[in-house]
């Protein structure tokens, strides 16, 4: 899938440190980033822009993670495109986890909020468990768990 001003593509192994990088420079859930479930945002010039993966918990959910791009290139619609790529070639359902400020953001792909925890796989029960204990002691944003289920 293309733009005028990049490419999105699987990630390779030459990818992992750049994902690495850009995961922890944009203060994101570091763990789990195995390059080969990945796909990134190429620019036309070569140089990496952002990733995107879907991976899978000990209790079979899959979930929409590590969705990164560089401050630079932000609100060009990378993000958008890795998403549209990686969900055209999953079946639902999947899963994500964000601040509660992206909602909106992830609606317009078909992604519902998760009010309940009993809706929820049990991996987003101890997530969403964990998050609203930091909220109610003003540390964190709340967390949203979001499903997709169909586009």
């Amino acid at each position: 899938m293309s733009t005028a001003s990049y490419i999105i593509r699987k990630a390779t192994r030459e990818d992992a440190a750049f994902i690495r990088r850009l995961i922890w420079r944009v203060g994101i859930n570091p763990l789990g980033l195995d390059w080969q479930r990945f796909v990134v945002a190429v620019h036309e010039h070569g140089v990496r822009i952002g990733c995107a993966q879907v991976k899978s918990h000990k209790d079979g959910s899959l979930e929409l993670a590590s969705v990164a791009v560089v401050p630079l290139y932000r609100h060009q619609g990378v993000a958008e495109m890795m998403i549209r790529e990686i969900l055209k070639n999953q079946n639902p359902p999947i899963y994500l986890t964000c601040r509660s400020s992206l909602v909106s953001f992830y609606e317009r792909f078909g992604f519902t909020e998760l009010l309940e925890l009993e809706t929820m796989p049990a991996y987003f029960r101890k997530v969403k468990r964990v998050f609203n204990w930091l909220e109610k002691r003003k540390r964190v944003e709340r967390l949203a768990v979001m499903s997709w289920n169909c586009e």
